[in-house]
């Protein structure tokens, strides 16, 4: 989400007006316009008046296709040929200018499309007797009418329908109409008396003799369960976190069973291998070892504006192979790697053990610039079993802002596939909370949702981070940074010789790996490293923030 200078151009004027203590006595112009997107569709002989807000302007400019069509306030556009029409709209007074770009899409026919998160094909789940409102992504949807039913009866005329529901099975349906066609969509409603709980906890743990692992749940649809974990069938522990130290290697059956105040239980069983002791399977470094990461183990990018993308680098990426040697190759060029909205991350390895000194121990580029900071939260890991994959224990590094109200563990977002090219990307998290990846005007191509995933929705955990988005005197969206420790961050741990522009390294401590409970790791070594983009936020026209990463280094080599 770095195309900030494409959407909103602020320049200062050369010449400014000056009073005798050479004081500017004008504030810059300041645009806003009705539609932050800056996107606009219209049929094929339609008009768009357009009447930007502005503050603080005197002259005016409009250009379409570099040529000026007006210097008006006010500027008609009509729709008198089919295509994409770039539209910018200029304030200017002594003190400089103010520019924004708009993107006229002009169309044969904009009939409407529906599209609904659901949680099966063509089913959406539901708890009875709880309130909902329904609010599908609807293309097309101005001047147009919409009808509900449920079981073939009208209940709604509106864009949104609020109900609740007794338990049992629905059969929904609405129907958008405008000027140029009619949709439909129907969805069944299965509507049970309680939401079926998740516990997202990976169930195959590897952990070497002599070190605690920390076992904990990533809950949804519970409200303050208890707890209680087993160890091959005698229960040890009824805390919320469980320290488990294997007393010798082998094979241990850990089981959570989880009961929430309404009695509702859900047992997970997890199979732990206490493996040899840490720095059985460390790589010393060779003469051919290089200090940069060697291959990319996986690649799980959220819904985005790069993703799908041609001018991202995306050719026909259809299938998960060839997702992770699109992540491969964008990595091996030195260009950026986007890892889309909150969740998604990328898997690198190394051909040697990287590790743990007095200093910064490796880095990770990013293509951040001042004003753009899309924080990534990293995590390590070591090949605690010797099998050169990353199926062992992720360990967080630690940040500025880890112990604060601007992070928070067991976080989890599932999106879900738009119905149609041009729609926005819905998601749901474990705390109640809705949104969507929304579409701006730079990235016009049909789907955010990653094209080689083919379920209709698929979920993703991990840490959060509060979002650092301002919004400057000129009405241009800021991603501010955090101090330290995040990836595609410019904090005081980001190279300050780099320019913008270039791939910039941030610094990391392996000694900043702590456990869940967040006591120091004290990991000698790692073999992996996981960034995943850590902030779930929308930034106006800007799209979603997205952690970007450019190449990653052992800086002890």
């Amino acid at each position: 989400m770095k195309k900030i200078l494409f959407i909103i151009l602020l320049v200062t004027a050369l010449c400014v007006a000056c009073n005798k203590d050479n004081v500017i006595t004008a504030d810059l112009p300041v645009i806003t316009l009705e539609d932050d997107s800056n996107v606009y569709a219209l049929k094929y002989g339609e008009s768009l008046k357009l009447t930007p807000s502005v503050k603080n302007a005197d002259r005016y400019t409009w250009i379409l296709d570099d040529e000026v069509v007006a210097t008006t306030l006010s500027y008609t556009f009509r729709a008198t040929e089919v295509g994409t029409f770039y539209l910018t709209f200029r304030a200017e007074n002594e003190s400089g200018k103010a520019e924004q770009q708009l993107r006229i899409e002009v169309m044969e026919l904009l009939p409407p499309a529906i599209g609904f998160a659901l949680d099966g094909e063509g089913v959406m789940i539901l708890a009875a007797n709880r309130e909902y409102t329904l609010a599908p992504d609807i293309l097309n949807a101005e001047e147009a009418t919409f009808l509900w039913k449920i079981n073939g009866q009208s209940v709604c005329s509106q864009a949104t329908y609020t109900a609740s529901f007794a338990a049992g099975e629905y059969d929904l349906s609405l129907t958008v109409t405008n000027a140029d066609g009619t949709a439909t969509e129907n969805v069944t409603l299965q509507v049970v008396d309680r939401l079926a709980g998740r516990a997202y906890i990976p169930t195959e743990r590897n952990v070497p003799l002599g070190r605690t692992l920390y076992l904990a749940p990533t809950l949804c649809n519970f409200s303050a369960p208890t707890y209680a974990w087993a160890v091959n069938g005698v229960v040890l522990s009824s805390a919320e976190i469980f320290a488990f130290t294997p007393s010798a290697e082998g094979n241990y059956n850990v089981t959570l069973t989880l009961t929430d105040t309404d009695g509702y239980t859900l047992s997970t069983d997890i199979a732990v291998t206490c493996c040899a002791a840490e720095g059985t399977f460390k790589r010393t470094p060779t003469a051919e070892s290089k200090a940069t990461w060697s291959k990319v183990y996986e690649y799980m990018p959220a819904p985005g504006q790069f993703i799908n993308e041609d001018k991202s680098g995306f050719d026909g990426v259809t299938t998960a192979a060839q997702a992770l040697a699109y992540a491969d190759k964008r990595l091996t060029e030195g260009k950026y790697l986007s890892l889309g909205g909150w969740g998604g991350y990328v898997v690198v390895g190394f051909d040697h053990s990287v590790e743990s000194g007095d200093d910064y121990d490796f880095s990770i580029s990013g293509n951040m610039f001042d004003g753009s900071s899309e924080a990534g939260i990293v995590w390590v890991m070591q090949d605690t079993n010797g099998n050169a994959l990353p199926d062992d224990e992720w360990y967080e590094l630690r940040g500025s802002e880890w112990g604060s109200a601007n992070h928070s563990q067991h976080y989890a977002v599932t999106y879900y596939r738009p119905a149609a090219g041009g729609m926005c990307v819905q998601w749901a998290d474990n705390r109640d909370t809705q949104g969507r990846i929304t579409r701006n005007a730079t990235h016009t191509h049909d789907y955010y949702y990653p094209a080689w995933i083919g379920d209709l929705n698929y979920s993703l955990c991990g840490s959060v981070l509060a979002h650092n988005t301002s919004v400057d005197g000129s009405g241009r969206y800021v991603n501010n940074p955090y101090e330290w420790g995040y990836a595609d961050n410019r904090g005081n741990d980001a190279d300050s010789s780099a320019s913008n522009g270039e791939a910039m390294k941030c610094y990391f401590k392996i000694s900043n790996a702590v456990n869940l409970d967040g006591t120091p790791a004290d990991l000698h070594y790692i073999d992996f490293i996981k960034v995943q983009s850590a902030i779930n936020h929308v930034a106006g026209g800007l799209g979603e923030i997205s952690t970007e990463v450019m190449g990653f280094e052992d800086e002890n080599m």
